[in-house]
């Protein structure tokens, strides 16, 4: 597979995200420093940022307070079953931080993560967020990854498309 640009590879991982409602963040437990995975519900922006909200008490939250180095994998694992070599990965790899609701950036951020529609994959139609979005983000907080790498696994080849981030 030819190199892609750098447009071309954030151009598939937003038609991967905007497939999918939900991906895995791995945070770094902060009780004993091992990988932890959590089901998350998001949204990627242009820029690559992943917004997700989050209730204050989760496992997840408080490993991203104590350590906020995190990856974050959005999948079409859902195609395995009928299409397995067209299964897509990203991978969002930087900084998480919380987002306060006095900051600018919080409504635009809060109305992606709630209203921006999205396709599930193997449909044409589009269907608002998840409204647990909302709710975990109305009894908790609002969070953005500040992207320092994005990497793109298209089908089932060995070719990593990566962009870095300054």
């Amino acid at each position: 597979m030819p190199e892609l640009s750098r447009e071309a590879i954030m151009r598939e991982a937003l038609r991967v995200a905007r497939s999918q409602f939900g991906g895995t963040l791995a945070t770094i437990h902060a009780d004993d420093g091992t990988p932890y995975p959590a089901f998350v519900l998001f949204h990627l922006t242009e820029a690559g940022e992943v917004i997700y909200g989050s209730v204050s008490e989760s496992q997840h939250t408080r490993d991203t307070v104590a350590t906020p180095e995190v990856a974050f994998l959005i999948d079409n694992r859902d195609v395995l079953g009928r299409d397995w070599p067209a299964f897509d990965r990203v991978t969002v790899e930087g900084r998480a931080e919380r987002i306060d609701p006095a900051d600018a950036r919080y409504e635009d951020y809060y109305r992606r993560l709630t209203t921006e529609p999205w396709t599930p994959a193997g449909t044409r139609s589009r269907r608002a967020k998840n409204w647990l979005s909302a709710y975990f983000t109305s009894i908790g907080d609002l969070y953005r990854i500040a992207p320092r790498r994005i990497t793109v696994l298209l089908g089932l080849g060995p070719e990593r498309h990566t962009v870095d981030f300054a």
